[in-house]
């Protein structure tokens, strides 16, 4: 049934239900007691807000035709609606189950891998992936996912500062919060250090790589200043993203508030779904709207987002990530193009079969080998 209804409602919001379709749906929807409110909400949650608003903006446009086999949609997998029936459902139903593709074989989900905590004196503690809440160091505890640290004590008695430093390897990822409130996201690969307390009249941190999506605490009278290999990003209280890209430029991309972003004496101010790139020599800082700012911090919640991506671009992107290696019977399939919406740690098997449910193309699995054909 799930399985149905999940291809149902990828046809629904692609306007692509053909009259039987919109009765079994429908139908599908009385059985689980869904309404219409509960209906909208599944299609937003299920999408992500931005794409959800950008489908209902084209389809408003007469000349717009989206196609089922130019856009493919994951819609976070089969197993997200299947959750949000059940959370959004008051009454019983009957036990549901997954259908699987008819894949000879599977591919395991991969490992998160574990992040470490460079303490002030040098020493190096693994931050576990444990369930329950624990003291990593007097003034931090950890969930497992999360390192939470104690909020600001008498900041104004300290002489000293004393700093932390959180390294999450390639295939990772993790949370801390700051003593000022402040929330860290860390992507793979990145590397950030930062006062166990905050001392004097600012608050600073140092992105020495990778890429951190922050929420900083508001604070007028101590603004926050995240330093970087390539300038520096000063802020009260805002939402943005910083990442190192390949040639060592600085990507600032702001979601929501305000920041400056300052190299030497060259400056700029970023509005909301704008980013700034600083490289090595700077005389002017360039700044680029965004057209969609989930693509860039989509991350931070484990998703991977492609819109309007070619298929070999993504399989590359998933084969790095579940390691695995592709084989194209078919060739054209490369150029096929998807609209994707991916849970970085779900099974590669759901994440093929939503794809071949939607499109002319097929997967094979075979050992460490996905093969594409038609």
């Amino acid at each position: 049934m799930m399985k149905e209804l999940n291809k149902l409602i990828t046809k629904d919001i692609f306007d692509c239900l053909s009259e039987d379709e919109a009765v079994r749906l429908e139908e599908l929807r009385a059985k689980l007691h869904i309404d219409d409110e509960a209906y909208g909400r599944m299609k937003k949650t299920i999408t992500g807000k931005v794409l959800h608003e950008r489908i209902v903006a084209a389809r408003r446009k007469p000349n717009r035709v989206m196609k089922m086999v130019r856009y493919a949609a994951i819609l976070i997998l089969p197993l997200a609606v299947v959750a949000y029936v059940l959370l959004s459902t008051s009454k019983p139903t009957e036990p549901i189950t997954v259908v699987r593709n008819q894949i000879e074989e599977k591919l395991s989900a991969p490992v998160r891998k574990q992040p470490v905590l460079v303490l002030n004196d040098g020493s190096v503690l693994q931050l576990a992936r444990e369930e329950g809440k624990r003291e990593v160091t007097s003034n931090a505890t950890s969930d497992g996912n999360e390192l939470v640290y104690s909020k600001n004590d008498s900041p104004e008695n300290r002489v000293t500062v004393e700093y932390h430093t959180v390294m999450v390897p390639k295939g990772g990822e993790y949370h801390v919060v700051l003593a000022d409130g402040t929330k860290v996201w860390f992507n793979e690969e990145t590397e950030l250090k930062y006062p166990v307390v905050f001392v004097g009249e600012k608050r600073e941190v140092y992105l020495k790589s990778g890429e951190v999506y922050l929420e900083v605490a508001r604070d007028e009278k101590c603004p926050f200043i995240v330093h970087t290999g390539n300038g520096d990003i000063r802020v009260l209280g805002t939402q943005f993203n910083v990442k190192y890209l390949t040639d060592q430029k600085v990507a600032t991309t702001l979601v929501k508030g305000g920041v400056q972003v300052k190299k030497g004496n060259v400056k700029v101010i970023l509005q909301p779904n704008q980013q700034a790139v600083v490289g090595e020599v700077v005389s002017k800082i360039p700044v680029m709207d965004v057209e969609d700012v989930e693509e860039i911090i989509c991350w931070k919640d484990n998703m991977f987002l492609f819109r309007d991506v070619e298929l070999e671009q993504i399989m590359d992107k998933l084969a790095e990530w579940y390691g695995f290696t592709v084989f194209y019977e078919t060739p054209e399939t490369k150029s096929e193009k998807f609209f994707v919406r991916i849970d970085k740690y779900a099974e590669v098997n759901g994440i093929l079969e939503v794809m071949s449910e939607v499109s002319n193309v097929k997967f094979k699995i075979s050992g460490k080998t996905v093969s594409v054909y038609r």
